[in-house]
């Protein structure tokens, strides 16, 4: 069988009509930010796919954010609690590498920029590559004779990547010029050229990552008329501290209208899937790595230190499996983690599962939806970080624990962390273990540790069950032992 994998980067569910009650016309973010509102963005393509699919409303990002996630589907093992943002080991055995030694031709067709700027060998095992430059800040085209101006003020934004981005992209004219729409066009001449040979095929589209700078015909989808600043590339802290109201709308729709043009481009590759006649013999997944704040708990990005912890808007992860013979229009509330699609991925391929994988398979689930998968989720950044406190999220599908595992050990770098031009650390009264029921809080607004102290423990002994489960160095392992709640009401 023929395995696609698509990675839609910074995808939050609440986008996807799929995950939504409704679409929403017009400026379209009545709801925001509530849990299970309408859709915030038009994603026709999406939506078709999902009526064919397996969709998974539990998936949870596992180590965070877009590098530590991709080591965790490539090797199968736990990047957090134990792996900073760093290379990818060599020594391990990665997903495309074992496809490839059973006879696939793998591909990999990417634009999202550390797969290559970094040096992180998260190429490693595929035997074709097609990098679609321009992302971000990546370092690639010079042009010294033009006058690059910011779209917003310039404290608003990433100003230095946001200067090089748009440099990048300063020789484009339509909108397949654009670089996510470049990134399908391309996997789908791979696939005309590929087809008939037993493939495996990694797509990793950084949009709807930012910067959001679509067609305005997009934007207008969702605020049109608007004439002040386009934040296309805010800072990350708190929204309200350099934006308005009226800005962080706008900001909503513009990445409401990338998502909509990650869509449309989406939509045009899995056309020639079906046009190639490959819907009996080829799975099919589309995911994303993690989602974005957008004013979620005050908060704008993804920030890092104390403004970090990790809510449901997210952890929560786009996940959807269509596979020959397997369930349409069927959805699971099984829990699953990026960790476990490499044994997942060789079960269903009918290939045996490498030895030393951490992850667990869910292709019981995959043929059987209500079938239940992994009993807790647990998503983080990794323990040993210069940038001080680290949080990190237990969850069982029903209550959601906030943790602060490193919250006693210092900043390791030679002055304090800002984001940007606003600070992250410094700030102990958001070092708070907070828990939630998301039965009936789903916007995680009322901490109710106090009064669950016993869930609040059971989750923590999850999270001390992963912590053994690597070779955590003894110091850092012991920030984990404080039951949640017990080091916060010591310092008051």
């Amino acid at each position: 069988m023929n395995v696609i994998c698509i990675m839609l980067d910074s995808l939050r569910t609440d986008h996807v009509g799929a995950y939504g009650k409704a679409h929403t016309g017009g400026q379209g973010a009545e709801s925001w930010p509530g849990g299970a509102g309408p859709a915030r963005a038009r994603t026709p393509a999406m939506d078709r796919f999902a009526e064919s699919s397996l969709v998974f409303d539990r998936a949870y990002a596992g180590s965070f954010p877009t590098l530590p996630c991709r080591r965790d589907l490539f090797t199968g093992r736990w990047g957090h609690p134990f792996n900073t943002w760093d290379e990818m080991e060599r020594h391990l055995p990665t997903m495309a590498e074992s496809f490839r030694k059973a006879g696939y031709t793998t591909g990999l067709i990417f634009d999202t920029p550390m797969f290559m700027t970094q040096g992180n060998f998260l190429d490693r095992g595929f035997g074709s590559i097609e990098w679609i430059r321009g992302q971000g800040g990546e370092p690639w085209i010079a042009d010294a004779t033009l006058d690059l101006q910011l779209p917003a003020a310039e404290h608003k934004v990433k100003a230095a990547g946001l200067k090089r981005y748009m440099l990048n992209q300063s020789r484009r004219r339509y909108e397949c010029d654009y670089l996510g729409p470049r990134v399908f066009r391309e996997a789908t001449h791979w696939l005309e050229k590929n087809y008939q040979a037993p493939f495996f095929l990694w797509i990793d589209s950084w949009d709807p990552h930012e910067p959001w700078d679509p067609p305005q015909h997009y934007v207008d989808l969702y605020d049109p008329g608007w004439t002040g600043d386009e934040i296309q590339y805010p800072c990350y802290g708190f929204s309200l501290d350099f934006m308005s109201d009226a800005e962080l709308h706008h900001t909503r729709a513009l990445y409401a209208a990338e998502v909509t043009m990650t869509d449309r481009w989406l939509g045009y590759f899995l056309d020639t899937v079906d046009l190639l006649g490959l819907n009996e013999n080829t799975l099919v997944l589309l995911m994303s790595d993690h989602g974005h704040y957008f004013g979620d708990h005050g908060l704008q990005g993804k920030p890092w230190g104390d403004l970090g912890q990790l809510y449901e808007p997210m952890i929560r992860q786009a996940f959807m499996l269509r596979q020959p013979q397997g369930p349409a229009g069927a959805r699971s509330g099984a829990l699953v983690q990026p960790v476990d699609l490499f044994p997942t991925l060789r079960e269903l391929a009918g290939l045996q599962i490498p030895n030393g994988l951490q992850g667990q398979s869910f292709a019981t689930v995959a043929q059987s939806p209500t079938s239940p998968h992994r009993e807790f989720a647990i998503s983080g950044r990794n323990l040993n970080d210069t940038w001080g406190t680290v949080p990190a999220t237990v969850t069982d599908g029903i209550w959601s624990l906030q943790y602060w595992p490193n919250k006693d050990l210092a900043y390791k770098g030679p002055k304090p962390v800002r984001q940007e031009t606003y600070p992250t650390i410094g700030m102990p009264e958001r070092r708070v273990d907070e828990l939630f029921d998301l039965r009936t809080d789903p916007d995680q607004e009322h901490n109710i540790l106090a009064a669950h102290p016993q869930e609040a423990a059971r989750l923590h002994a999850a999270l001390r069950e992963l912590i053994e489960l690597g070779d955590t160095d003894a110091q850092i392992a012991r920030t984990y032992e404080a039951l949640p709640g017990s080091r916060w009401a010591d310092s008051r």
